[in-house]
């Protein structure tokens, strides 16, 4: 079996810390021997030594104990766990190098130290660790919450424009003209499904007009709306047009999803599929479990459309998706269907 080789990052940060290490001796000597051409006496200069040289190896090691743990334990992760054990290992190094550092300083300048020395060493060595780890600390979250603040405000402006462009191709004027057309030939076919008609458009703009700006929307309402559109759809292509909806009608008002992503789906699929009455469109809305939702079709791709124009309007629920949740939107497709899986989210 081959063992896995170390990553870019891997190596890029051990070159880093060998000439952190470097540079780090060179200025304890380039410092020393100053001193000692200045004739400051050896009790000093060894004092001043040690602690350049504490410090040194302090930030480079902490530094890179910090950047390790980023791969091996990410504060994404268990939070409590990466931050006793990042404490844990920091105070080990630290008290390690203090310790191992003023030991051999001691033995080189005089003699072996005292163990009252070395205890008293230690006791003032955490005082200053646990303010250090703290600042540090205070420091890295600081630069975390100003990256996920920006990035917030990045997924706000995408949330919103994909709830722009779901209204538009509600409000689309290819949209409002075909089913006007419906409309038209229906009141003089038949009057009162012309009125059945007109009642679920409304209902269709209404829904668009008061959820656009929102967030969540309960999926029962969500699927009530979809029902309404379907209407719509039916309509237009008859027999073409085959939909199948599976949702239990005792959902909690909780359970949500982003509104109009149903839309955008069927939408995507109408748009993007072959329909015939010898090749009918068959259009599939299920749950899967308690927290996620299936919306699959039978795989007909027309010749003209480009797998791109489809992968845009999935890219949009994905981004809305990722400004509400963690929860990812998942894609699949076969020789015979095309399948999206929404997570469902819940509303307190």
């Amino acid at each position: 079996m081959l063992k896995p080789g170390k990553s870019d990052q891997d190596k890029s940060d051990g070159r880093f810390f060998a000439f952190a290490c470097f540079i780090g001796v060179l200025l304890i000597f380039s410092l020393g021997f100053s001193l000692i051409k200045a004739s400051v006496e050896l009790y000093y200069l060894v004092a001043f030594l040690w602690i350049i040289t504490v410090l040194t190896l302090l930030w480079i090691g902490n530094n890179y104990l910090f950047n390790l743990l980023d791969r091996w334990l990410p504060w994404a992760g268990p939070t409590t766990k990466r931050f006793f054990t990042q404490l844990l290992l920091s105070c080990v190094y630290s008290l390690g190098c203090i310790n191992s550092t003023y030991y051999l300083f001691k033995v080189q300048s005089s003699e072996r130290p005292a163990v009252e020395q070395m205890l008293v060493l230690n006791v003032y060595g955490l005082l200053f660790i646990i303010p250090v780890l703290s600042i540090n600390f205070a420091l890295y979250f600081m630069n975390k919450w100003k990256k996920a603040h920006l990035q917030s405000d990045l997924l706000r402006e995408e949330n919103l424009r994909t709830q722009l462009e779901s209204l538009k191709m509600q409000l689309d004027p290819h949209f409002l003209f075909n089913n006007l057309n419906v409309l038209s030939s229906l009141i003089e076919l038949n009057p009162q499904v012309a009125q059945d008609f007109l009642d679920r458009f409304a209902d269709v703009y209404r829904y668009v007009l008061r959820y656009k700006s929102e967030e969540l929307v309960p999926l029962n309402v969500e699927v009530e709306f979809i029902h309404s559109y379907i209407f719509l759809l039916k309509k237009r292509f008859g027999e073409q047009l085959i939909f199948e909806i599976s949702i239990p009608n005792n959902l909690s008002d909780g359970v949500c999803i982003p509104p109009l992503t149903l839309q955008l789906l069927v939408e995507n699929v109408i748009k993007h599929n072959k329909i015939s009455v010898y090749n009918p469109l068959f259009v599939g809305i299920y749950m899967l479990g308690d927290n996620r939702l299936l919306v699959q079709n039978t795989f007909q791709p027309k010749a003209t459309v480009e797998t791109g124009m489809i992968k845009t309007g999935l890219e949009n629920i994905r981004k809305r998706y990722a400004y509400l949740s963690d929860m990812q939107v998942e894609v699949g497709e076969d020789s015979a269907h095309f399948k999206v899986s929404l997570p469902l989210l819940e509303m307190y």
